[in-house]
């Protein structure tokens, strides 16, 4: 067998195979609505929390005020049922505090690590993709492996 060390017009062996690299775009492709899908969920997390806590700040101010009204000093009834409906908001209050303390553990935090996450994925990503070419680069330089 004869050695030709330039071998112009014949096709060039791919390093990695096409199916292979098609199906890596594909998964990338996937990571990426993930990434964008978790981006979204975080987001209307944070949306859905501070949401929950103005509304129980309204329904605690909205007690309040009905019992420093003038109605209520009057009428003992009316009195006795604004107290219990303020302290049902109170307590509404301190169940919508627990619960957004428990979304924010279980939910947002573990969105943003994985966030995170995703980011270093994605910027090595063209890194590694970039690979294969560099390395026929490489081996397509005539007098670079003559220096060695």
């Amino acid at each position: 067998m004869s050695w030709i060390p330039f071998k112009i017009g014949q096709p060039k062996k791919q390093i990695v195979p096409k199916t292979v690299e098609r199906d890596f775009e594909r998964e990338y492709g996937k990571l990426q609505q993930l990434e964008e899908q978790t981006r979204r969920l975080q987001k209307d997390m944070k949306k859905s929390t501070d949401a929950d806590l103005a509304m129980s700040k309204s329904a605690v101010k909205i007690s309040l005020d009905l019992l420093s009204n003038p109605l209520c000093e009057q009428d003992q009834d009316l009195l006795n049922m604004v107290t219990a409906l303020d302290m049902a908001m109170k307590r509404m209050d301190a169940f919508n505090q627990e619960k957004v303390n428990q979304i924010q553990k279980t939910v947002i935090e573990p969105l943003k690590k994985r966030n995170k996450l995703f980011w270093s994925w994605v910027t090595s990503w063209p890194q590694s993709h970039e690979l294969p070419g560099l390395h026929s680069q490489i081996l397509d330089t005539p007098g670079l492996w003559l220096a060695w």
